[in-house]
């Protein structure tokens, strides 16, 4: 979701639908040595950093920061794919990095712990934090364009949001990221991952695709993790 968050906002900003012929990863925060040049970067900074890892300076100067969320169901899925295609997980069922997922060595504390802190965040900060929900962005991307717009102070953009999103329609990121990428940020994150292969960034994009994936009983335990982990969170997720 972030990746194609990040062609939207790109879009959006320029005015213009040309894709960026810099990848995500050029502006990955956490490949940054200073951070000092980001107080006058002119371009969007991607993360994947908890929201008390941001930079201090970004958050006590107003800084905006659109966060992305997806259910946690398909986001494991996609995880566990993503990291597949890289080459890191091989020997591991789906079953057996499901349970990692929701350990407490999971990646960045894990979907619940994460989520949980940028969501309230989120609510307290409106004016410079913007919740984008995947599963609404997919089914009513014009109108969540336009929130997007909004947020940003993007004035007179709306001729182009319906072809915004033609462009960012998942079958048209996906063959853009293979045609108009510069692939050289993206080889040193791969070196720096230890990953033996390219990633597959756009493989499905589908909302429910965790139910090729979890048995019953697993959806059943996942439901009732979910229940604890997030029963003080008010959050309308969409899991299908």
């Amino acid at each position: 979701g972030t990746h194609w968050v990040y062609e939207i906002t790109h879009m959006l900003l320029s005015r213009n639908t040309d894709y960026s012929t810099v990848s995500r990863e050029a502006a990955y925060l956490e490949g940054f040595s200073d951070l000092g040049p980001l107080q006058s970067y002119n371009h969007i900074v991607s993360t994947h950093l908890p929201f008390q890892w941001l930079p201090k300076h970004h958050l006590e100067t107003g800084g905006k920061i659109i966060y992305v969320i997806r259910n946690p169901k398909d986001s494991v899925v996609s995880l566990f794919e993503l990291l597949f295609s890289g080459g890191l997980v091989r020997e591991e069922t789906f079953e057996e990095f499901l349970q990692y997922y929701l350990g407490k060595d999971a990646m960045n504390g894990g979907w619940f712990n994460y989520n949980r802190v940028f969501i309230r965040e989120a609510r307290t900060r409106k004016d410079q934090i913007i919740m984008i929900q995947y599963e609404r962005l997919k089914r009513n991307t014009i109108d969540e364009l336009k929130r997007l717009a909004d947020f940003l102070g993007i004035n007179d953009v709306d001729p182009l949001l319906q072809e915004i999103a033609e462009k960012c329609s998942f079958k048209n990121l996906q063959a853009a990221d293979k045609t108009v990428r510069n692939d050289a940020a993206l080889s040193e994150i791969m070196r720096a991952m230890h990953l033996k292969e390219h990633p597959e960034i756009y493989r499905k994009g589908e909302i429910g695709d965790w139910k090729n994936y979890f048995t019953v009983a697993m959806s059943e335990t996942f439901d009732k993790i979910y229940a604890d982990k997030m029963k003080d969170i008010e959050l309308d997720i969409e899991f299908d």
